[in-house]
């Protein structure tokens, strides 16, 4: 009887998913990836969801890219005909997982297999189904900035209340490695970077300055206090590419943003207690103390980065090639840094081999191509525009650079996808701009003349 009944709600589930993701794939996708998402925040079925029906746990990072994949099926029969090119490396890398798990279930087992291909397509599945449904998107830097934004105070809020232990704090975050207590992983950090990012774009470009002044910061002062290093490096270099690009269209701003900045920090100065320069002074202190430990975080995956490479190069020809089969690390003896690799690049190296790490290579590099603004923009094309598009290439810029000491998750996959939706939102809007350029060029040679009387 229970049987029948789990049979009958999973038979239910999966077809009102069916009709949605038919009508409404964007709904499917960002509602998703935001449970997803939100449930590993709050450690909600930490340990995945019973499934008797099954006798195993569904995961729900597990459960999130089965959706995802479910919805782009649906999505490439509803969209067949405006199949996005730039999504063809995704394909690729779904053969690496196909021939990975297939090796891996025949030598290692289902169970340890399934473990070995998760890691990325997690990352990857979000990316793919939001590339696949743009033609349901109404997506533009400015509206990417606000998601952003509003994504960003949310998870400063929850920051904010595990720091007053009104929320409690997974036992996870708590690393013997590490000197500093985190409240929020590096995945949710990152968000807190970027929307910080986002909401000096808004200032930039907005009428309703203030607000986003005041939005970007709380989001700064937020992300330096996550102590997140990787984050703060990654968040400075989209920030420095976005100030360097866009000083010369938006001068008064930056200046008047500066100016502000700077009374802003007097002010403190003289009005905040010594206690505050000492918390600061010691966030800082500590920071740079663990970074230059010889057993830090950073030396400890620079190592497993070593051996990694190390073992993947002592392999055969054809690991080298397509990766070792999923599974690889179940009863191995390795370094946990090897088996856990803080590292998009290297760990797509370490286990779909060098056919992998050079499509993920290839996909970052239509991605950049596609966000990237000309360096001959057309005559005429307003400043909001060329901001938003260089606002994309510093989101790009320290999502690239965040990747390199952590892999990413369901998130970064999906702003990834996102800034590609935006960027060629932006693509439509430069062409809209070249046509009624060159309309208004041809009315003028061809305007009759005028005869006066």
């Amino acid at each position: 009887m229970i049987f029948i009944v789990q049979l009958s709600v999973l038979f239910a589930a999966g077809s009102l998913l069916f009709i949605m993701a038919w009508h409404r794939p964007e709904w499917v996708i960002l509602a998703a990836v935001s449970i997803c998402a939100v449930m590993d925040l709050l450690q909600i079925a930490f340990y995945g969801l019973p499934l008797g029906i099954l006798g195993v746990n569904l995961l729900i990072d597990t459960a999130m890219w089965m959706v995802l994949l479910g919805t782009s099926f649906v999505l490439l029969l509803q969209y067949r005909k405006s199949f996005p090119r730039d999504a063809l490396p995704f394909f690729a890398l779904m053969i690496l997982f196909a021939l990975s798990f297939s090796r891996g279930v025949s030598t290692f087992g289902k169970g340890a297999a399934e473990g070995g291909v998760n890691n990325l397509l997690t990352f990857v599945m979000p990316a793919l189904a939001i590339m696949l449904v743009r033609p349901a998107f109404r997506l533009d830097a400015v509206r990417l900035a606000h998601w952003l934004t509003s994504a960003g105070l949310c998870l400063a809020a929850v920051a904010l209340l595990r720091w007053a232990d009104l929320l409690p704090t997974p036992v996870e975050l708590h690393d013997n490695l590490r000197e500093v207590f985190h409240t929020l992983t590096a995945d949710y950090s990152i968000i807190v970077g970027q929307a910080f990012i986002a909401a000096i774009y808004l200032h930039l470009v907005g009428r309703r300055s203030a607000w986003y002044l005041a939005g970007a910061g709380i989001l700064g002062v937020i992300t330096f206090l996550l102590q997140q290093r990787g984050v703060w490096v990654a968040t400075a270099a989209g920030l420095a590419w976005l100030a360097l690009r866009t000083f010369r269209i938006s001068t008064v701003r930056w200046l008047r943003l500066g100016a502000i900045t700077g009374a802003a920090l007097s002010l403190i100065m003289v009005m905040a207690p010594i206690a505050l320069f000492e918390s600061t002074s010691k966030i800082a202190t500590i920071n740079v103390h663990e970074a230059q430990k010889v057993d830090s975080t950073w030396a400890w995956r620079v190592e497993g980065y070593e051996e990694a490479i190390a073992q993947l190069l002592a392999s055969g020809p054809l690991d080298i090639l397509i990766g070792p089969p999923a599974g690889w690390a179940e009863g191995t003896h390795a370094n946990v840094a090897v088996i856990y690799i803080h590292d998009r690049y290297i760990d797509t190296l370490a286990n779909y081999g060098i056919v992998g790490f050079t499509v993920l290579l290839l996909w970052f590099g239509i991605l950049t191509k596609r966000v990237c603004w000309p360096t001959t923009s057309p005559r005429g094309t307003p400043a909001r525009d060329q901001a938003g598009a260089i606002f994309l290439e510093a989101l790009l810029l320290s999502e690239m650079v965040y990747l390199i000491p952590w892999f990413g998750g369901p998130l970064q996959g999906a702003i990834l996808g996102l800034i590609w939706v935006a960027a060629k939102q932006d693509d439509i809007s430069i062409g809209t701009c070249r046509v009624n350029i060159a309309s208004h060029e041809f009315d003028l040679k061809n305007k009759p003349a005028i005869v006066y009387n």
